[in-house]
């Protein structure tokens, strides 16, 4: 069952977000990105709150070679996939409250950098001179496996201000970024 963003005058919160429930293991949210998937570099963007536990998938992008092509996963660490190969970043904040993720991949220099809540991670070597394969299926919530078509690994928790940009941008706190918007249940370009 996709999840939906929840009507804000029973939460908490006052802005658009999506509520993936521990009860509904099967929420998730379907993405149709505007462009292809074949990426030679990316940043995502998100908040979350959620709990600091297991391994818990904020992206999933599959396609029907490779079920891990790009995932990005929270909880006890950060972890990217990126063309069925892996890396974690430590998680060293453990409140469960708000907290800002930036991810970002360059293929031509094989780095991938980490920001929690503004703050550079150190950056860690993943997939040199890999380019993500088109076609792909991509979701928010859950890891995807194509060839069993069934889901993994859930979110748990809220997400909101997903943004994504099909290049690895430098400092993605720079309003001039270049990031797509996927909170509001389409893809929406934000520059």
């Amino acid at each position: 069952a996709p999840a939906l963003p929840v009507p804000m005058a029973q939460q908490e919160i006052t802005f658009p977000a999506f509520y993936f429930p521990v009860e509904n293991i099967e929420s998730f949210v379907n993405v149709h990105p505007l462009h292809d998937m074949s990426l030679q570099a990316f940043t995502l963007c998100f908040w979350t709150k959620a709990q600091h536990a297991g391994s818990q998938t904020v992206l999933s992008y599959s396609t029907q070679e490779r079920d891990n092509e790009i995932v990005i996963t929270v909880g006890t660490d950060v972890g990217l996939w990126i063309g069925g190969h892996f890396i974690t970043f430590p998680l060293y904040h453990k409140e469960q409250d708000w907290l800002h993720y930036c991810m970002a991949w360059a293929s031509e220099s094989g780095m991938a950098n980490l920001w929690l809540n503004g703050a550079a991670g150190k950056a860690k070597s993943i997939q040199k001179g890999y380019v993500s394969q088109a076609g792909g299926t991509l979701v928010l919530g859950k890891d995807r496996d194509t060839l069993l078509g069934t889901f993994s690994n859930g979110f748990a928790g809220w997400m909101t201000h997903a943004h994504y940009a099909p290049d690895s941008v430098p400092h993605p706190f720079n309003k001039r970024a270049n990031l797509h918007r996927w909170d509001r249940g389409k893809e929406q370009n934000r520059t």
